[in-house]
């Protein structure tokens, strides 16, 4: 299939076996904390020892309380509290493993992250980026195993996070670590639907851009949770430095052609094209969903074609393209009016 972008391939694991659990760590958390910065030097031991031996991934979310002069926090208000309002966060510091609380001291981190690594995931991730140090394309290949068994929607998280940021109130003369920047998706993610045979396949797209940031410190953060009212739970998780995220072709095999969507402009004013390439001569399915799910409009189209789209309401939508062979791939579509 001709692509007149750098092609990225992903490898896929073609046999059924319980995936690498990666743990997700959620620290909510305030530069005015005084329970905050005690908990910092135990809680630092334990993300530096398990970041060194990749079974944590890591976001710290910072809130408007005590203090509403966190910069980082106000670096980022919304999609911050997005996050503590998913939660109910009502005071700091909360900890959050793999979506569940726990008691904000060191010996329950620690007791909560090794019971998680020993539950079994049939989850894998794999996270790789088209694009310069500044600007570009992150993909993510999510492969369910087998049926997840949620009892809940699953939605897509992708959080951007930065080291050694100059830090204020308790952290003054010391540093951010893994400070909330962006989370790529918007405030909420795509949903993520596995619906077999499996192993299942899905694909998902999204730009970014780290300008504002210095590259060689952001991390990326990726998991797949039940989102919901009363199931949190994080059914994997992954942790990359950002700017070693793999591009291109991937040495080893198997490997799969990922699907292509292609969306102008995006930002958007309501009217945008969408040009798709996937393997196949019979149509793919496109639909267009809102943030809450509900699908706004759907066609179909041949690979190689272009169609014109109009959304009549600002906001954050999707993009899903179901290929004839079964693949998925979503792209995330901002519509400002």
């Amino acid at each position: 299939m001709k692509k007149s972008v750098l092609i990225l391939l992903l490898i896929l694991p073609l046999c059924a076996y319980a995936a690498e659990r990666v743990v997700l760590l959620e620290d909510f958390t305030n530069h005015t904390c005084g329970p905050c910065w005690t908990l910092e030097p135990g809680l630092n031991a334990i993300v530096d020892a398990r970041l060194a031996t990749g079974d944590i991934s890591v976001v710290r979310v910072h809130v408007n309380w005590p203090g509403g002069s966190d910069p980082i926090y106000l670096a980022n208000p919304t999609e911050q509290n997005a996050r503590k309002g998913f939660y109910g966060i009502s005071s700091v510091p909360t900890i959050k493993i793999d979506g569940i609380g726990v008691s904000a001291d060191s010996s329950a981190i620690t007791n909560r992250i090794t019971q998680r690594l020993a539950q079994p995931s049939h989850l894998e991730i794999f996270v790789a980026r088209n694009g310069n140090d500044q600007t570009g394309t992150v993909s993510i290949g999510l492969v369910a195993e087998q049926d997840l068994q949620a009892q809940d929607q699953l939605r897509l998280l992708c959080i951007l996070v930065e080291n050694d940021v100059t830090g204020t109130g308790h952290w003054s003369g010391t540093v951010f670590e893994q400070a909330f920047r962006d989370n790529l998706f918007g405030p909420a993610g795509p949903i993520v639907e596995f619906t077999g045979p499996y192993p299942d396949t899905l694909y998902f797209e999204t730009d970014y851009d780290i300008t504002a940031w210095v590259n060689d410190h952001l991390y990326l953060a990726t998991w797949v949770q039940e989102y919901s009212s009363s199931h949190k739970e994080v059914m994997n998780a992954n942790f990359d430095k950002f700017i070693d995220l793999p591009t291109g072709i991937e040495g080893g095999s198997p490997v799969f052609d990922e699907p292509l969507i292609s969306i102008g402009p995006n930002p958007s004013s309501g009217h945008f094209s969408v040009s798709v390439e996937f393997t196949g001569q019979t149509p793919a399915f496109i639909s267009v969903f809102d943030i809450t799910g509900r699908q706004v409009t759907s066609t179909e189209m041949m690979t190689g074609e272009t169609a014109a789209f109009g959304i009549d309401s600002s906001g954050l939508y999707f993009v899903r393209m179901i290929t004839p062979d079964g693949l998925s791939v979503t792209r995330s579509l901002a519509v400002v009016r």
